[in-house]
């Protein structure tokens, strides 16, 4: 068999702006005014509130957010990459989940030194992945000789391909008949993506993926170092994503969220860490929490007359990640969030409803948080000190637009999460 051509890619024309540089940084941000939050969080061991935010080599890379039009080969999409920084080969496993936080889908993907590895969203929903270990010697890897990342595509069943598009589309499993996901009354598949570097062979699984960081029966991560875990500490990895609208003439983009793992800095139990919610946060997965508050400007017309978006990725404290009957919620929604405005003078503060980013990622118009001017910043903060992300969107109706990672002011090394 020979290695799969690489996935296809885009050429468009963007304005790329690439605000959020490595942040080390005290909790030191400011609220607009009283955002809704529980009590500060708790000092324990660890990094004392210092994080380093931002792009470069990561033992996980997290993609937001991303949207695939089921019913429209020239609609909505999403590019992914993810590359090697060093020339040393590693072999990571990519999990797609809802944005319920579900993982619906999981594979490996071994890179070789410096290697890239672009994929298109929409081929995922295809059953179509990269199959990128033909003819290389895996023998260093536990299960490689049997499960090796080099599949035959489609690589899902064609009950797997239908199940997983209508896990991502909020409508009933078509395998149980359960949901996974918020259904927005479209056919549009949402959700995100992380990858991390791993240290065996899993093969790949189309539903209820085993394999995934969601898992604590089986040691994705194992307590007291990576080495007796499938996930390792290997910052070796950066990436990108680019979200495509053929119709629409626009792209945006931005890197991919570098999360940087220590095995010294995040072992401690009851700390946050970026997969904490999982394991009871008792400090396993090793790698770094993201920040709770955010700023971040916003252009909802002049040259931006296409609009401004706000895509918010969070972290729920509930560990559940089982699908559920279509006529409930998860346990943790609505996510909360305290949501301010300010105008560009410094002035006409205006606060707004604590349910308008319910979900575990999502892209929201800034016109449905409803400021009363178009030129200003929003100011985000989970309510219940819940992880979170923020990347705004401007677009300009076909003729230019712009992505860009907002700006993080309070961060959660070193904190205690709630303890309900």
């Amino acid at each position: 068999m020979m290695r799969a051509k690489a996935l296809p890619t885009v050429v468009c024309v963007m304005i790329a702006v690439l605000l959020a540089l490595p942040v080390a940084a005290e909790n030191n941000g400011t609220a607009i005014s009283p955002a809704g939050a529980t009590a500060s969080p708790q000092l324990k061991a660890g990094r004392a509130g210092v994080c380093m935010i931002g792009a470069g080599l990561a033992s996980t890379l997290l993609y937001p957010y991303f949207e695939v039009d089921l019913a429209d080969p020239n609609g909505v999409t999403t590019l992914i990459s993810v590359n090697n920084g060093l020339n040393v080969p590693v072999m990571t496993r990519l999990v797609v989940w809802t944005d319920w936080g579900i993982p619906t889908m999981a594979f490996d993907i071994w890179l070789d030194g410096f290697d890239v590895q672009p994929i298109n969203v929409r081929l995922l929903f295809q059953g179509i992945v990269p199959s990128t270990a033909t003819g290389v010697d895996l023998s260093a890897f536990p299960f490689c000789d049997s499960s090796p990342p080099s599949y035959t595509n489609p690589a899902l069943t064609n009950v797997e391909i239908q199940h997983l598009a209508t896990a991502h589309t909020g409508q009933p499993g078509h395998i149980d008949d359960l949901c996974y996901g918020a259904d927005h009354g479209d056919n549009i598949a949402r959700g995100y993506i992380t990858i991390d570097t791993v240290d065996q062979c899993s093969d790949i699984e189309g539903h209820d993926p085993f394999y995934t960081p969601a898992n604590t029966s089986y040691p994705y991560f194992a307590e007291g170092g990576a080495a007796s875990g499938i996930a390792t500490v290997n910052n070796t990895l950066w990436g990108d994503v680019i979200y495509v609208d053929f119709n629409n003439d626009s792209a945006q983009g931005s890197e991919a969220v570098a999360i940087w793992a220590d095995d010294a800095e995040f072992t401690a139990s009851d700390i946050y860490t970026f997969y904490g919610r999982h394991s009871a946060y008792d400090g396993s997965d090793e790698r770094v929490p993201l920040p709770y508050r955010w700023d971040q400007r916003f252009l909802n017309g002049g040259p931006f007359a296409g609009g401004a978006d706000l895509i918010v990725f969070q972290q729920p404290h509930h560990s559940g990640t089982s699908p559920i009957s279509c006529v409930d919620h998860p346990g943790w929604w609505p996510m909360e969030t305290g949501v301010n405005t300010l105008d560009e003078a410094a002035g006409n503060i205006e606060t707004f409803a604590t349910d308008l980013f319910p979900l575990v990622t999502q892209r929201v118009p800034i016109s449905t948080v409803g400021p009363s001017y178009d030129f200003g910043w929003i100011q985000i903060q989970g309510n219940t000190l819940q992880q979170m992300w923020v990347q705004p969107i401007l677009t300009a109706g076909g003729r230019f637009s712009a992505g860009y990672n907002g700006f993080p002011v309070e961060f959660l090394c070193g904190m205690a999460p709630p303890t309900n």
